[in-house]
């Protein structure tokens, strides 16, 4: 992209040698001194359970953290019978995954089911991969394999006060292995029914005392719905219709600049082909190429640590079916804050943010469409001597929009709308009771901002209706606003007995205003200039909802050789958009329908020397989603029936050899046709996988 296209700090400076030579003087510059890094499997075996940093910033054990958290460690991954990141966190109360297509999947938090799902912030070691352009996440895409996860974080609520706009209903943060802490030379691969091929390496090595290097790299491919010409889900034209195929690889060098310091530099590139559900709920084939590099830094001051991140993304979508789309997305992001120990009782955290993205949109307007942001965040957490702690964060964000080039016509939106301002606070709140040894008790309250995607702002589409004199033309809003999500929430956490068995139950209430949507087919036409005879469908603000539920957990162990889960969730969903009804669905928006009322899931894993056997089964209530129908002269939007569903998965492992396992596993063995929240029915997937770890 030209570098003339980009806001300010991103002029003259978008080639990646230039940003990781920019990287490299970050790195060098450093103060030399010492800082530990998190070693994430030495502190959970100290405390007896995993240390998290995504919700305060600061490192803290799981039962300490102020907010509904899910952790899923290397061993719960290594018994899981998923054989991605999607599936994993399905299994674990107030998550629901939808996968629209084989190679498509979209992941909720606490309700919300739809796809390119915009509120769910998704990170890698802190990195956005949250891509802006739609506002979604490219889950087949990441430039993460599974053997390389130190663990998976999964904040529950709005967390935007930490990792500002789009943490709205949650945050997923995937940590790598660190090799300067763990090492593993590990090859692995397999085949499975509908046409899967799949392989992977992970390569963590320390290189010196104080260097090391993380390598990782995958491919895989499948059938799209078992080799089908069509799909059920939505119209499409057959002869788009291609199989998901991913490719990705990434690189990371980490460096202790001297005991107090430490750093690192990645880089990540994957390119991936699916066909997909697209928001509007037309079904396109797309092409996703990715490139992130960044470099990160943090060093003990001995009052506190101060640390800095810089990252800039590269993004790129093409649709398959139509040569003429191409969206081009570059993210840059600058940040630095400081985790001051302020005494015995408190720990202040305050932070600045640069971010400038921009997207250029071609059909669309001419030109970019860029914004940029400045954020500045605080957190305070008070310990109220040793039965309570009071956490308070929150953060503001000012965001300047701009449009370079001619606005084309026909249109309604001028030059002048889009030289905007928005500015924006977010706030967590929790105050988190120690009621014995064994029990807590954690009051929460939060304001999250789910920001416009770039797409919602500035895409644009004409066109030509056959038979008519005009056109209809799908546009972005410059004047659209922020959503804006309050939640509250109060959750009980007890180890029972010395059985290592921990229940969670958690209640909430989340209240969204300004939800955002797309304009679909039959989105009711806005006023035009006379000039200019059109039908214009914009992205608007629509509507508000309600969302309230329940949360039960336990987890455990017995005999020495059984692992076990057990979570039920109930969900109550309301939404309220302009214009839709059941007999009109005039946005492309269904969340309270497409919302299951309950989930029951559970799992049961035994292990005996070199054998591993897992069973997971999950029961979902039924649901209704959009679908797009044709009609005449626009196609229609309409509910269908999603049936409820028992879904089970399951894995045998065995070592074979020092080094050498085989599985077999296998996803919806019942072969229940809604297991995936989908219109399309879901299918039953076997594969056998070989993993060598030198």
């Amino acid at each position: 992209m030209p570098g003339a296209r980009l806001s300010p700090i991103l002029r003259g400076s978008t080639s990646l040698p230039t940003f990781l030579a920019a990287c490299s003087v970050l790195a060098a510059v450093a103060v030399p001194a010492r800082a530990q890094g998190v070693n994430y499997a030495e502190l959970e075996d100290l405390f007896g359970e995993p240390v998290t940093t995504s919700v305060t910033g600061k490192p803290q054990r799981a039962s300490e953290a102020p907010a509904s958290l899910v952790i899923i460690t290397r061993e719960d991954i290594r018994r899981s019978p998923a054989h991605d990141i999607p599936g994993l966190v399905q299994a674990y109360a107030g998550i629901d995954v939808a996968r629209w297509m084989a190679g498509q999947a979209d992941v909720a938090i606490r309700g919300g089911v739809r796809p390119y799902n915009p509120s769910l912030l998704v990170l890698v070691n802190g990195r956005q991969v949250y891509l802006d352009h739609y506002g979604m996440t490219n889950w087949a895409g990441l430039g993460v394999q599974l053997e390389e996860i130190q663990q998976i974080e999964v904040v529950m609520g709005p967390n935007s006060a930490l990792f500002g706009f789009n943490a709205a209903s949650g945050v997923v943060n995937i940590i790598t292995i660190d090799p300067l802490q763990s090492q593993q030379v590990t090859a692995s691969g397999g085949v499975g029914t509908e046409g899967q091929r799949f392989a992977s390496g992970v390569a963590a090595l320390k290189l010196a005392d104080r260097l090391g290097l993380r390598l990782s790299g995958g491919y895989e491919t499948a059938e799209e719905f078992g080799g089908l010409t069509a799909s059920p889900a939505a119209p499409m034209d057959p002869a788009t219709v291609f199989n998901p195929r991913s490719q990705e690889a990434s690189a990371e060098l980490y460096a202790k600049l001297g005991e107090l310091t430490e750093s690192s530099i990645s880089l990540t590139h994957s390119d991936t082909d699916q066909t997909e559900i697209s928001p509007v709920h037309i079904t396109i084939p797309s092409h996703y190429r990715f490139t992130s590099a960044g470099a990160r830094i943090s060093h003990d001051a001995g009052w506190g640590v101060l640390s800095a991140r810089l990252f800039h993304n590269w993004s790129r979508f093409l649709s398959a079916s139509d040569p003429s789309v191409d969206f081009r997305n570059e993210v840059l992001v600058a940040s630095a804050d400081a985790l001051i120990r302020a005494g015995a009782t408190d720990t202040v955290r305050v932070g600045i943010e640069y971010r400038a993205n921009e997207i250029v949109a071609e059909p669309g307007y001419p030109g970019a469409t860029r914004y940029d942001v400045f954020a500045a965040n605080a957190m305070w957490e008070k310990r109220l001597g040793d039965a309570a702690t009071f956490t308070l964060a929150g953060r503001i964000d000012n965001l300047q929009l701009e449009q370079d080039g001619v606005v084309d016509q026909p249109t309604i939106f001028t030059k002048a709308d889009f030289d905007r301002s928005i500015t924006d606070w977010s706030f967590n709140s929790a105050l988190l009771l120690q009621l014995d040894d064994n029990s807590s008790l954690r009051l929460s309250a939060s304001r999250g901002i789910e920001a416009p995607s770039l797409a919602a702002l500035g895409a644009r589409l004409d066109i030509q209706i056959p038979g008519m004199p005009f056109s209809r033309v799908i546009s972005g809003n410059p004047l659209i606003d922020p959503a804006k999500i309050w939640s509250a929430e109060v959750g009980l956490s007890r180890m029972l007995g010395e059985s290592g068995t921990r229940l969670d139950l958690a209640a909430y209430f989340n209240h969204t205003t300004d939800i955002m949507a797309l304009g679909a087919p039959q989105t009711a036409p806005r006023a035009a200039p006379p000039a200019y005879p059109f039908i214009l469908s914009t992205a608007d603000n629509v509507g508000s909802s309600e969302a309230y539920g329940l949360e039960a957990s336990a987890a455990g162990r017995f005999g020495g050789n059984w692992h076990w889960s057990l979570n039920y969730t109930w969900t109550h969903s309301d939404l309220e958009v302009a214009g839709n009804s059941p007999a009109l669905i005039t946005r492309p928006l269904a969340s309270d329908s497409a919302t299951p009322e309950h989930n029951l899931k559970g799992q049961l894993t035994y292990e005996r020397g070199p054998w591993l056997a897992t069973v997971a089964a999950r029961y979902t209530s039924p649901t209704e989603q959009l679908v797009t129908a044709p009609a005449v002269p626009f196609d229609v939007l309409e509910l269908v029936p999603v049936a409820e569903s028992l879904a089970v998965d399951a894995k045998l492992a065995f070592e074979a050899r020092e080094g050498v396992t085989l599985a077999i596993a296998g996803e919806n063995l019942t072969g229940a046709d809604g297991a995936y929240l989908s219109p399309a029915p879901a299918e039953r997937r076997l594969r056998a996988t070989v993993r060598v770890d030198f």
